[in-house]
């Protein structure tokens, strides 16, 4: 069996972390390898060869993060068209990915190497920009969520938002947010959004600070394509997929999403209970 490490070098305690895991997973007869994006930038884990993130997901049969759900984002994202399986140890605040914390480390990992997991396949957005000549300006997908974000501060964003080829509402607002269930305890619950189960595939649609009476989020099926058109006559827009580096938007451009694209795997090690998870990380009674 063979493990890679992503680790949130700046963030206190995940180094020491990843070293204690790699020991442990040593012990137990498994390999171990570490990236923290490209070779040059991976962090000093002690005992563990470092690798680029090119070709990081080669041969693994898991991978941990180590850090919060951003951490886990950027390991989904290195190993979700290799198809392998990420387990998140949690070092951040919430962690609704990242669901391990680290007083469970240790059993978690000697589960892993028992074969003790299971496999949860999560919706993914595929989503593309295209520009007002008919032309890609690019093209990425989501596990979380894809945001189109104004870049004036001082003005609204002007979208029309159609779903599946018919308009459903213009929508004034500071962005607009299409997310996956997974997602919906995120960004989008940061805009208002509902929390969903994220053993449902849905997509929702959140509006950020509308101008408008209407502020409610729609939830599309996933096969439903969500596409947004960016009015004429206002400045570029800003669009991102789960935080990722963003495609600027000019005016006249359109974004769509659809669910459906290739899924990320998450390792879990205990019993699937969202809303215990819930209700632990908002410390709800």
């Amino acid at each position: 069996m063979k493990v890679g490490l992503i680790v949130h070098a700046g963030r206190e305690g995940t180094l020491h972390a990843a070293a204690d895991a790699a020991r442990t997973l040593n012990d137990l007869g498994i390999d171990v390898v570490a990236t923290a994006g490209a070779a040059e930038d991976a962090p000093d884990v002690e005992g563990v060869a470092a690798v680029p993130a090119e070709g990081f997901a080669d041969g693994l049969d898991l991978a941990v993060s180590f850090g919060g759900d951003g951490t886990f984002l950027r390991a989904a994202h290195l190993c979700r068209e290799a198809e392998v399986p990420v387990l998140g140890v949690n070092l951040g605040r919430l962690g609704f990915l990242a669901e391990v914390e680290l007083d469970d480390m240790g059993p978690a990992l000697r589960a892993v190497a028992e074969g003790r997991f299971r496999v949860e396949p999560r919706l993914t957005l595929e989503v593309e920009v295209v520009g007002p000549e008919g032309d890609v300006l690019g093209s990425g997908w989501a596990l979380n969520e894809v945001a189109v974000e104004k870049t004036e501060r001082h003005r609204l964003l002007l979208m029309d938002v159609h779903v599946d080829g018919t308009l459903f509402a213009k929508v004034p607002a500071d962005a607009l947010i299409v997310a996956t269930a997974t997602g919906s305890t995120a960004y989008a619950l940061s805009a208002g959004g509902p929390i969903v189960s994220p053993h449902l595939d849905t997509v929702l649609v959140v509006p950020v600070a509308p101008h408008s009476l209407f502020d409610r989020t729609y939830v599309a099926a996933p096969d439903e394509t969500i596409r947004v058109d960016l009015l004429p006559d206002q400045a570029r827009a800003l669009v991102s997929c789960d935080g990722r580096e963003p495609i600027p938007a000019p005016p006249g451009s359109h974004v769509t999403a659809r669910g459906h694209g290739r899924p990320v795997l998450i390792a879990r090690v205990g019993v699937s209970d969202f809303p215990t998870l819930v209700r632990r990380k908002f410390g709800l009674r």
